[in-house]
């Protein structure tokens, strides 16, 4: 029962994201949110056959595509950046945010605070912002930028460093984190557009 819960209200929202998109009259550019909005489903589909060990990667592709949404409608532009804005170090479990990519795009649309280039974001205090998981009543970044800061970092854990992975998959309880940000986002995307 539960699962036909998440799928009703999943279909609700990505209803609401239509709507909202619809009122950005974007001519040309529809094309390329819808496409967007397909590939968003398509990942979202792909977490529910997958575990922790590899879902971080799919639900980060599934963040892309929503924050592209996001660009396109806001600057009525394509989008065209390829590089993340974000890097991570080898066995390292922070992200540091890069002067030029898809974050600090993203993040000066949504956000009237900046990060600096070269801030550090540590593993423990990016899921101590997240509202959905502390109840963070005034966080310092806003969710979208937090999830994503967030789901970056685990992705690269995912991919390149599977031992440190389990460990804190285990360690610090990732999992709700990894169940709930798909809807949640979503949320937080429609209320941005």
């Amino acid at each position: 029962m539960q699962k036909a819960t998440v799928v009703i209200q999943m279909d609700e929202l990505w209803g609401k994201l239509l709507e909202k998109i619809k009122s950005y009259n974007l001519g040309n550019l529809e094309e390329e949110v819808v496409l967007n909005i397909h590939q968003a489903q398509e990942y979202h589909s792909a977490l529910e056959n997958t575990t922790s060990l590899t879902s971080p990667l799919i639900l980060f592709y599934y963040m892309v595509s929503l924050v592209r949404i996001i660009f396109i409608c806001k600057k009525k532009l394509p989008f065209k950046e390829v590089l993340h804005g974000l890097t991570t170090r080898k066995e390292g479990t922070s992200v540091t945010v890069k002067a030029h990519g898809t974050f600090p795009i993203i993040h000066s649309i949504i956000s009237k605070t900046k990060i600096k280039p070269g801030t550090k974001f540590c593993l423990e205090e990016l899921v101590n912002m997240i509202p959905w998981i502390t109840e963070i009543e005034d966080p310092p970044l806003p969710p979208i930028s937090t999830s994503y800061l967030l789901c970056f970092l685990l992705s690269m854990l995912s991919r390149y460093e599977p031992v440190v992975w389990d460990k804190i998959r285990k360690e610090f309880s990732i999992e709700l984190f990894l169940r709930e940000t798909s809807s949640y986002f979503l949320e937080e995307v429609i209320k941005v557009l």
